[in-house]
């Protein structure tokens, strides 16, 4: 018999509906994700990629995780061109399954987020290559001098 003991935190903590955490189509994987991002701060707009990397979950098991997820309806995903001319992906991250049209009509009230201009946008750092040493010595031309010092019929059976 298993008796359980539960103290509800003061505070930084997010209910969920059993429906999500004991879904029998949805692997241990998914529903971490899923929890994960219904369970960020409202606005923020952290993507599902970003959201497995710092789950540590790892590609293929976030590849299908992402796959289970949208079949069941819990995220949908749409691309549209901002102005510049660049394509961006919306997700939409929901705790009840949506069916294909409830998500568009969301996402098409939700405005594409703007795109930095280039020189507005945040450069990654670039670091030079460093100078590379050989693992043993130092680099040496081909040897080129000459025959062996030895008489080669010495060796040979004939």
């Amino acid at each position: 018999m298993i008796y359980r003991h539960l103290i509800a935190p003061p505070r930084a903590f997010t209910q969920f509906s059993h429906d999500i955490i004991r879904h029998p189509r949805l692997s241990s994987d998914a529903v971490r994700l899923l929890t994960w991002q219904l369970s960020l701060p409202q606005g923020a707009r952290e993507s599902l990629s970003r959201t497995a990397e710092r789950a540590r979950i790892g590609a293929t098991a976030f590849t299908r995780a992402k796959r289970q997820l949208k079949e069941e309806g819990f995220v949908h995903e749409r691309r549209v061109q901002v102005p510049g001319g660049l394509w961006v992906t919306q997700q939409l991250v929901s705790n009840v399954p949506l069916s294909p049209g409830e998500a568009a009509k969301i996402l098409a009230r939700t405005p594409a987020a703007a795109v930095p201009e280039p020189a507005q946008r945040p450069v990654s750092p670039q670091v030079a290559p460093s100078r590379r040493h050989p693992a043993v010595g130092v680099p040496t031309p081909r040897r080129t001098d000459g025959h062996p010092r030895k008489d080669p019929g010495e060796n040979t059976s004939h």
